[in-house]
């Protein structure tokens, strides 16, 4: 918790509903922080992430025994909530932080993925990508229309896309290939979980789909639908390997009709069935 009189909070907090909790990434709060003192928070019991940017003022960060600059600019910060960390206003100002606190299954991996434990700063191309999210993370959580803990799912997992892109942790190991089949798996890597058509995937490659199909089988990287097909496995593995979530649910966050649909292709891409895949896992 944090210090007493140390901060003003504008905070909504959110109840996430039991499905958003096993499936989705979903919300604990989101609004903005006025912080005049040091304010130190200790792990949060739950796993979780904060990201926020800096609305005005400046200080500092302190996390994993090192100090970042806040101020504000095109930069995010995305903390792991299991770590302590200390936002500290400059001598004789205030800082105010606005972002949002969220978890969801595999965010270890991600803060693995996106390297949070050494650097927790983020550079954006466009800073308004961060405030346009956060109007329509508040917007939907006010409103809260039909769907709308899968719409904070999916903004949730396109700016995790940014982040990844920002490190260039998605660009750098297909410098050399064609650039439609470079946009073509960025955009799978950035949102692997859905259910992607190769006339889609045409479209923001920017080509027809015969210009596609030849551009991946010029690029050595075989045919549009086998990486769609490796990119799901991968992410089956991965969520497979989360005992908290049942083969129904992985089933349902990869988008398979059903679970005997996902059953049938993860046997016939790995020769075992789902349950023997985690059985393998424990042995």
């Amino acid at each position: 918790m944090p210090d007493a009189n140390t901060s003003t909070d504008n905070l909504t907090f959110v109840d996430p509903s039991p499905v958003a909790r096993r499936l989705l990434w979903h919300l604990f709060s989101i609004g903005s922080r006025r912080v005049t003192q040091v304010d130190r928070h200790e792990r949060f019991e739950k796993p979780g992430a904060h990201l926020f940017w800096v609305q005005s003022g400046e200080g500092e960060l302190e996390y994993k025994s090192a100090k970042f600059e806040l101020k504000r600019g095109k930069k995010v910060w995305l903390v792991d909530m299991s770590r302590p960390r200390t936002y500290l206003p400059a001598p004789g100002k205030h800082l105010t932080i606005v972002g949002f606190r969220f978890g969801g299954p595999g965010l270890e991996f991600w803060h693995e993925a996106i390297r949070v434990e050494e650097n927790p700063e983020f550079i954006l191309d466009d800073a308004r990508i961060s405030s346009t999210l956060q109007s329509e993370l508040l917007r939907l959580v006010r409103r809260k229309p039909t769907g709308w803990e899968w719409q904070v799912h999916l903004r949730i997992t396109e700016l995790l896309g940014t982040l990844l892109m920002a490190r260039e942790l998605l660009t750098s190991p297909h410098a050399e290939l064609p650039v439609p089949v470079v946009r073509v798996l960025n955009a799978i890597a950035a949102n692997p979980l859905r259910d992607w058509k190769a006339k889609e995937l045409a479209v923001i490659a920017k080509v027809s789909y015969s210009g596609l199909r030849a551009a991946f089988q010029k690029s050595g990287q075989g045919t549009v639908h086998e990486h769609i097909q490796r990119a799901r496995l991968d992410q089956a593995r991965l969520l497979l390997a989360d005992k908290r979530l049942s083969i129904k649910d992985v089933s349902g966050q990869l988008n398979f009709s059903s679970e005997f649909y996902f059953s049938h292709f993860f046997r016939h891409h790995t020769g075992m069935t789902p349950t023997d895949f985690r059985q393998h896992l424990k042995g």
